[in-house]
């Protein structure tokens, strides 16, 4: 009897085992496979969804539109979206164009106009800081033309006394510079000029030609092509193009004035086949945004800048001092943008 009951459970005990057995089948089968699981690759920077690029230049016969239009044909090729180059009266011109479309916009201008900005000395902006600048690469380095002519008698920036001058047009990065290098001489052109003309490169080329003015002031590249286009029909009336020297104190008290911004140059007369070399003094030029145009984007515009110069150098002779090296020389105040930063430390120019 004891027997067949330790038998009787030893086959419940085997019914049992199998029943589990059983149901760990069934539920291991219900399951899905899991896949296995693959390391997350780090992500690309893309283009952020901007379609279109409008950038800032300058007027008719400057470099500025060359330069910028080689950059609108560089990204709407390389990057297939939008570009355009816009005709503006140059710096002050171009920072209120990109301040007033920060999301779309970037432009060029000389490094004294952006410095004016972000320190609050432009009237353009009510003399309020414009903290919102951020620079994208140094451009080229701009000499200051103080264009005459031979038969003019003025030799330096101080016989301009009694003359009638153009500084630029009004607001553009020519205006400034001139009005700085003037002020370091101590010539007030509202007090001092017998007349006072603001125009711009080609216009006061025009002027010049036609004897309505003695001299005019151009912050632009060499060579710029209203320039050389003087240089070349005044010859043709028997006449010839020459430069108004800035001598050293003048130079020293411009550096004085505004330390870093302003260098010695020498303005060589095979430039444009004038008399003599004379002293002049050259600046900065760069490329800027508004701080909120995504970090992304910025770089991608860098990246792909750098990556097809040789369309850049196509426009103009200026464009071959854009350099990866020359981007960063600038040390001032104004920061550069960290989509532009990014670009330079991956590149090894900055650390």
């Amino acid at each position: 009897m004891r027997e067949r009951t330790l038998l009787t459970m030893v086959k419940k005990g085997i019914v049992a085992i199998l029943l589990v057995v059983a149901l760990v089948a069934v539920f291991a089968g219900c399951q899905q496979p899991q896949p296995a699981t693959t390391p997350t690759p780090t992500p690309t920077p893309t283009m952020p969804k901007i379609t279109s690029l409008t950038i800032a230049s300058g007027t008719v016969g400057g470099v500025y539109i060359y330069y910028c239009s080689g950059l609108a044909f560089i990204y709407s090729k390389y990057l297939n979206i939008s570009a355009n180059a816009v005709q503006t009266k140059a710096s002050v011109d171009n920072l209120l164009y990109v301040y007033k479309s920060p999301n779309d916009t970037i432009g060029i201008s000389l490094i004294k106009s952006v410095h004016d900005a972000w320190h609050g000395n432009l009237d353009a902006f009510e003399k309020k800081p414009q903290n919102w600048i951020r620079v994208l690469w140094v451009t080229y380095v701009t000499p200051i033309h103080i264009v005459t002519t031979s038969d003019s008698g003025i030799k330096t920036v101080y016989d301009l006394k009694g003359k009638r001058v153009s500084t630029g047009a009004p607001g553009s990065g020519t205006e400034i510079d001139a009005l700085a290098i003037l002020s370091a001489a101590g010539i007030d052109p509202s007090k001092d000029f017998s007349v006072w003309q603001k125009l711009g490169a080609k216009e006061s080329a025009d002027a010049l030609l036609d004897g309505k003015l003695d001299a005019y002031f151009w912050s632009g590249t060499i060579p710029t092509a209203s320039v050389s286009e003087l240089a070349t029909n005044l010859k043709q009336r028997g006449k010839q193009i020459a430069f108004v020297a800035i001598p050293d104190d003048v130079v020293k008290k411009l550096n004085e004035m505004y330390p870093g911004l302003y260098v010695s140059d020498v303005m060589k007369k095979e430039y444009y086949d004038s008399p003599a070399d004379v002293q002049t003094v050259s600046t900065l030029n760069v490329i800027f945004c508004h701080k909120d145009l995504p970090e992304d984007f910025v770089y991608m515009l860098v990246k792909t800048t750098f990556e097809h110069l040789d369309d850049l150098y196509a426009v103009h002779p200026a464009a071959k001092q854009t350099t990866i090296q020359n981007a960063v020389i600038y040390k001032g105040d104004v920061p550069y943008h960290p989509g532009a930063l990014k670009y330079y430390k991956e590149k090894g120019v900055l650390k």
